[in-house]
């Protein structure tokens, strides 16, 4: 897929060292009997786009990262690229993606899972969310004909960000 492979990584300690250089990661959940979740936190912080890859049916994911893509080691390179990037691949594909629907519920994980990246505490990011739904509420009016809710609530969230972002860690 034209990447430069910094891997791969026998242990946790090993991974690490790659989350500095890493523009996307395919992490294998149980590496040598521990668990990689440190470094999908470390690249969640960093807004890194990663998938877990695991050949076990039973991985209990923490909550906090539930809404990153999970597949099975015998997915294909091209679902592995799809899940890292869904919007490169759509464009690849020559897919005209429709705009997602106005049901604001279902946007809920991407949103929790965008404000975890762009925080990276677990409470901060719901207070994030939920400060960008009221001020959403606030400004319905004000929403830009024809563009999507999850842009628009995507915009409300960087606003939050930057006007109350280190409040919302206390």
């Amino acid at each position: 897929m034209g990447a430069i492979i910094l891997g791969p990584a026998a242990t946790v300690e090993q991974a690490s060292e790659h989350t500095d250089q890493a523009e996307a990661a395919i992490l294998d959940v149980n590496l040598n009997g521990r668990r990689v979740f440190p470094i999908a936190d470390k690249l969640m912080r960093r807004g890194i786009p990663f998938v877990f890859f695991s050949g076990d049916n039973d991985i209990a994911i923490p909550e906090h990262l539930r809404y990153a893509s999970n597949l099975r080691k015998s997915s294909g390179s091209k679902a592995v690229f799809n899940a890292l990037f869904p919007a490169q691949a759509s464009e690849r594909a020559g897919i005209t993606v429709s705009p997602p629907p106005d049901d604001v519920f279902a946007l809920l994980p991407k949103l929790r899972l965008a404000a975890r990246l762009l925080l990276g505490d677990v409470n901060a990011s719901d207070r994030l969310v939920e400060r960008t739904l009221e001020q959403a509420i606030r400004n319905v009016d004000h929403r830009r004909l024809g563009q999507s809710t999850e842009n628009w609530l995507n915009d409300i969230m960087r606003e939050v960000v930057k006007d109350h972002g280190a409040k919302l860690m206390h």
